[in-house]
Parts: structure tokens; sequence; C-alpha cells
């Protein structure tokens, strides 16, 4: 595979210097980051937009968000993200694409990718997307790239069906945990679990979740997101995190986690994250559980539909501004400062949030932020060749290619 001419100019037109300072590096504790598959385009095979577009009113789209529309021409549509994909839009079951993702999570010292993944749930579109990007692309893509990939299962939260979210669980780790490039911890295969803030699964469908699992499919190496914030002063400005209640009691449960801190405090500073990671880090591991902990590159929500529900505490919207690479390098020094047992970047590629460390042609430098994970892991940074031609927007490509 070639790197095209315009690519190069591209890059010396656009790109400036990546970001200063260091991280100590840390290259034992295992980084994984949270992949998205969730993406379909209008000029793919699918012919139409999936998680690139929103319908809905939001800060900087009051009409709503249409990817057709060309919001500087002749290649830049409008998207809902506050960044734009260095390749462009994409479908998130594009070989070639995901094989790109996979080098630049390698180069930049990522172990694994935890995938968000909805079963064979029926609002996806088309049906059970999510399940068949990962069985039909990422993990095969991943067994020949020498990489490790898990399942990131939202259902538990989002669908209200226990039964079948465990059905699937059963059925599809039975399918999967023999691949070489499915993740495996203690020599279990990983299945992780997501919760939004309290969390809908309660402490004994949880047991129920695990044990009907582990009847069917033997030992799993379980990473649940049991964490959350509370407040410890009435205005709320000083925050500290917990294990919901009774969840360090559950005896086959081998991690906790959370998604982000986005979702319960914005602050951003060494010392605070540092004093609440090492807080609850520190309840966890008296409880004889690990812990998974989440570093930020930033995040900023303003180009997608927003609602009641998702602004607690009367906050508009969710930012975390990214200080040219030094919110991800804060983040980087507490986690490790708390001893945290893995280490999650949220995200790899969830562009509506705008949490992502996949290049951005509208960043200074699109690596930067692979950059500082690779300079965190003491790795030095190569990046990979750019996905063919073929797999690009069409409109981005006639750009390159001069038409």
């Amino acid at each position: 595979m070639r790197r095209s001419v315009a690519w190069i100019a591209l890059g010396i037109c656009c790109f400036g210097l990546p970001g200063t300072g260091r991280a100590e590096p840390e290259a034992n504790v295992p980084l994984f980051a949270h992949y998205y598959t969730w993406y379909t385009t209008g000029f793919g095979p699918h012919k139409r937009w999936g998680h690139w577009g929103h319908p809905g009113p939001s800060e900087f789209y009051p009409r709503g968000c249409d990817p057709e529309r060309i919001l500087f021409s002749p290649s830049i549509r409008q998207i809902a993200s506050c960044a734009y994909p260095l390749i462009g839009p994409y479908d998130s079951d594009n070989r070639e694409v995901v094989r790109w993702h996979i080098r630049l999570a390698k180069a930049a010292g990522i172990d694994a990718f935890t995938v968000d993944w909805w079963g064979d749930a029926h609002w996806q579109t088309p049906r059970g997307w999510t399940r068949h990007v990962f069985e039909d692309v990422v993990l095969p893509v991943a067994e020949e790239e020498g990489f490790k990939v898990c399942l990131f299962d939202e259902t538990p939260e989002f669908y209200r069906d226990l039964d079948e979210s465990i059905a699937w669980a059963i059925r599809y780790l039975k399918r999967y945990q023999d691949s070489p490039a499915y993740l495996r911890i203690e020599g279990q295969p990983v299945y992780a679990i997501y919760q939004r803030w309290d969390g809908r699964l309660t402490l004994e469908e949880g047991r129920r979740f695990i044990e009907s699992v582990e009847r069917e499919v033997g030992d799993v190496y379980w990473i649940v997101d049991k964490i959350v914030a509370r407040a410890e002063q009435p205005d709320e400005s000083d925050l500290a995190l917990k294990i919901v209640e009774g969840w360090e009691t559950l005896e086959r449960l081998d991690a906790v986690s959370l998604y982000a801190t986005f979702s319960s405090f914005r602050k951003s500073d060494p010392e605070t994250l540092g004093r609440v990671y090492r807080q609850v880090t520190e309840r966890v591991h008296r409880a004889g559980k690990k812990i998974m902990l989440p570093v930020h590159p930033g995040m900023d929500n303003r180009k997608i539909q927003l609602d009641e529900v998702n602004h607690p505490r009367g906050l508009p919207h969710w930012i975390i501004p990214r200080r040219e690479g030094r919110t991800l390098r804060d983040y980087l020094e507490a986690v490790t400062n708390a001893g945290a047992d893995y280490i999650v970047v949220t995200s790899f590629n969830e562009w509506p949030e705008t949490t992502n460390v996949e290049p951005a042609l509208t960043w200074p430098d699109p690596y930067r932020y692979l950059k500082i994970l690779a300079e965190f892991r003491g790795k030095p940074w190569t990046a990979p060749e750019l996905p063919p031609a073929e797999a690009l927007d069409p409109v981005m490509r006639g750009c390159l290619e001069g038409n």
C-alpha cells in the first residue's frame, strides 16, 4: 500500500507540530480503548447515514445535521462531531478502515479494543449491526493483524429484556472466545458491561447474568461499569467516585470500571483527578477487586441533540477542553499515580461526543493523541499507511486525486 502524493501535500498544508510535554512511560498496565462500530454512510453499500448525522436540533445545528450537505467545498461534510475524521466519514464494516484503526492502535501502544456491542437488538439498522461488524469484520481483521478485541455490552443498560441479553452473551461468547484475537485476562475471555450512572443492572441481576453465562460458557473475566460519582459538598464542587453499594461483594466480579468522568464532573487537573482516582482505587482494592480507570483526550457534544435527561445538574453540554493534549496527559498521570490495574481510553472513535483519539483533519497534528499514548507507553511513533483510496469518502477521494 502506498501513501499518495495528495495525502502528503494535504499534510504539509494543514498539519502543525505535535503537542509538547511528557507523561512518564507506563508499559506494564494494560491499555485498552473503547471502539465504536455503529457508523454507516450514504455513499457506502448500506446507503444510509448512521451516527454521522443527527436529525434533532443542537447548539451548532438548530435545524439538525445532515452529512449529505457539503459544509466546506469540495469535501467537508456537515457531520455531528466537533472534529472531522482524517479520512472522512466511513462505514464500520469497511475492512481496510478497521485494519487502519487497529494498526493505529498498535502504533500507539493500545493492547486491545473493547468493542461497543448491542447483540441482535432490533433497534439497530440494519438489525444486529454491531454484532455483524464484530463477527464479520473486526474479529477476523484483528486475527490477521495480531490484535486483541473483546465485547463491551451496552444491552444490560438500554435493553429491557435481560433474559435475551443473557442469551446473546452466552451464544456469542461461545462463538468468539476461542478466537486468537479475543482478549483474555488470567486465561479467561473478557466480557465488559456498560452502565450509566447508577446503572439499570441491579446486584441480583448482575449475579444472575454472571452465573447464567458461566454455567454455559465456563469461567469469564467480568469487567462491569459500577463506579459512580457522588457529591461530597452541597455545591457539588468536590466529587468522589464510589462503587455502587453491594457490588464489591459479588464474588465472580473480577474488575469494576467507569466509562467516563465527563457525565459526572468535568475537572481534569491532575491534582483533583489524582485524589479522586486514588480514593476509588484504594476502595476497590480493599474489596479484593481490580479497577479499570478511564482517560479522556477531551469531550464536546455540542453538535448532537441534547435533552433534559442528558443534562445532569443543569449543565447544558458535556465539555472537557482538550488543551492541546494536556488533558490526556493529566489523565494518564492520574491513573498511573492511582495504581489502576487497567487503563481505558474513552474513546478511540466516538465522534458524536468528540472523545476520539482517532486522527482528525481539524487538529494541528491529526495524530497528536495517539502520539501522546505512544510516548506514555515508551514506544516510538510511526504512523501506519492510510487506507487505500477506494476505502475513502468519494468527495474526499476526488479532492485528493485532484478531480
